[in-house]
């Protein structure tokens, strides 16, 4: 993967951020087939302003199937750090994505098979994707139970209790 220093992602992010047809160019880039250029794209767009989290919004449905349905532990992961970001309060019937996201996170969680950022945001989104479900909490609940800490990353096993903790 070319490099790409910090800087010039924050320029890119700050940019974007003034210049609605430079941030829609970033969600086409994370669509596209260079894996660098999505995960560079990608990654600027986590440095935008809280601000800029409708905006992120209104590209929730693509997000999620990126992050369900990309081979690349990189991206995934930002991707679902941009949905982490995200209000997920719905008092609708919950779209399909939001069905699919819900058991994606579920199933990642679990697996140790996923790096510890990618199973520690899984963790994150099950809680928020659960909220207005109490049925859905007590699963969350059992599930994270039964991830032993001793087997856990640091992070993972901080955000286990965390959300253990609010539960």
């Amino acid at each position: 993967m070319a490099t790409m220093h910090i800087d010039e992602v924050k320029a890119i992010a700050r940019r974007a951020h003034d210049d609605s047809t430079i941030l829609e160019g970033l969600f086409y880039t994370m669509q596209g087939d260079n894996r660098d250029e999505a995960v560079h794209a990608a990654w600027a767009l986590t440095h935008l302003p809280k601000s800029d989290n409708t905006h992120i919004a209104t590209h929730r449905e693509m997000l999620v199937h990126l992050a369900t349905n990309t081979p690349d532990c990189s991206l995934r992961r930002i991707t679902l750090a941009l949905l982490e970001r995200l209000d997920w309060q719905t008092s609708d019937e919950p779209p399909a994505y939001y069905v699919t996201l819900m058991d994606f996170c579920f199933s990642h969680m679990m697996t140790g098979d996923e790096p510890y950022g990618v199973r520690a945001l899984c963790i994150k989104l099950a809680y928020k994707l659960s909220l207005p479900y109490p049925e859905l909490l007590e699963e969350l609940r059992q599930s994270l139970l039964l991830l032993e800490p001793s087997e856990l990353g640091a992070g993972v096993r901080h955000t286990r209790n965390k959300i253990l903790k609010l539960l």
